[in-house]
């Protein structure tokens, strides 16, 4: 039986810390191969060690990881796979991992509510996850259901590498017991408006800092957060204002890119996430 290898020391451009905990988006590459599988599980055992959460846990993660690391090096660009992991507290502590590779998506997305004032569109959407595509599915939705969590896919871009190459990420989010939650240090002090814009500029987004009676980060194309009270608000289509506390600034320019990835797949304008099965 393969062993679980971790890959080398993960690259984490554009984050706080060393430690997930300290604001950390970690990614490492995942080998072109069959070993993918492999060092996917291995990378997860690791982050969930880290966090300390339980043995059944970290079970479930590393099959879905499993799932999700397989379908990017047989699906998808074999040559850019990459796990992510980055922590979250909107709307409750979670962990988010995710599978990204560069492939184009293909066929169409389940319909969606959209905002009368958008004319409909195309989505577009992952291949199956494996060769038995809808076993493999609700495999993973079984399995993060019983965790309390949820999976999808979005449209991103490549973290690793020299290009912010856009291409799709197959995530899952694992839900922290509270006694992991309760161990989380507080987030850093420092100036939200300089760390919105060292991450955007990590994720290839260009930004621009207004001050006002709220500091606002624009990101073109109609994207903007505002800095206030020590809290970041965006408009998320479908989701109208959402407050999101200063932790979790990895999660809000997530959001901006995939929102700016959504809105070039087909010249339209930024609508409901393509697929959340959340």
């Amino acid at each position: 039986m393969e062993s679980d290898v971790m890959p080398e020391k993960p690259h984490t451009p554009g984050t706080a810390g060393t430690k997930l905990a300290e604001g950390a988006f970690s990614a490492w590459p995942l080998p072109p191969g069959p070993r993918a599988a492999a060092v996917a599980r291995a990378v997860v055992r690791s982050v969930l060690d880290e966090l300390d959460l339980p043995s059944e846990i970290v079970s479930d993660a590393q099959t879905i990881i499993s799932e999700l690391a397989t379908n990017a090096v047989v699906h998808g660009d074999r040559e850019s796979a990459e796990v992510w992991a980055y922590l979250s507290r909107h709307p409750s502590p979670r962990l988010n991992l995710k599978v990204f590779d560069a492939a184009p998506w293909r066929g169409a997305a389940p319909p969606t509510r959209r905002p009368p004032s958008h004319r409909p569109r195309r989505s577009p959407v992952s291949r199956p996850l494996t060769p038995t595509g809808a076993a493999a599915s609700m495999l993973v939705n079984a399995l993060t259901g019983e965790a309390g969590g949820c999976w999808g896919i979005h449209p991103t871009r490549r973290r690793l590498g020299p290009d912010p190459v856009p291409g799709k990420a197959v995530y899952f989010t694992v839900p922290l017991p509270k006694s992991s939650a309760a161990a989380l240090p507080p987030p850093a002090p420092g100036p939200l408006p300089e760390r919105l814009r060292e991450l955007a500029g990590a994720r290839g987004l260009r930004s621009l800092v207004s001050l006002g009676e709220a500091t606002v980060v624009h990101f073109g194309a109609g994207l903007w957060v505002w800095v206030k009270d020590r809290a970041l608000l965006c408009e998320l289509p479908g989701r109208g204002l959402v407050r999101y506390p200063p932790s979790d600034a990895v999660e809000v320019v997530e959001q901006m890119v995939r929102l700016c990835e959504e809105s070039t797949a087909d010249g339209a304008a930024p609508l409901v996430p393509s697929w959340d099965m959340c």
